[in-house]
């Protein structure tokens, strides 16, 4: 009891909201999710640079 009570007392933000609960399995869906999706934005950002190179080198 004495740990909960120092816990609470403490003034530390919450890191967790408690109006909206996550499953650990949705976090990591989404993890995957949003690292897939940068290596797409990287891999067409890699893209343009190429096409870009091709463009200028053409005039």
């Amino acid at each position: 009891m004495e740990v909960k009570k120092k816990i609470r007392s403490s003034n530390t933000p919450n890191f967790f909201s408690k109006e909206m609960i996550i499953t650990k399995k949705s976090l990591n869906e989404n993890q995957l999710k949003f690292t897939y999706q940068k290596q797409l934005i990287s891999d067409l950002d890699n893209k343009h640079k190429e096409w870009s190179k091709s463009i200028n080198s053409k005039f």
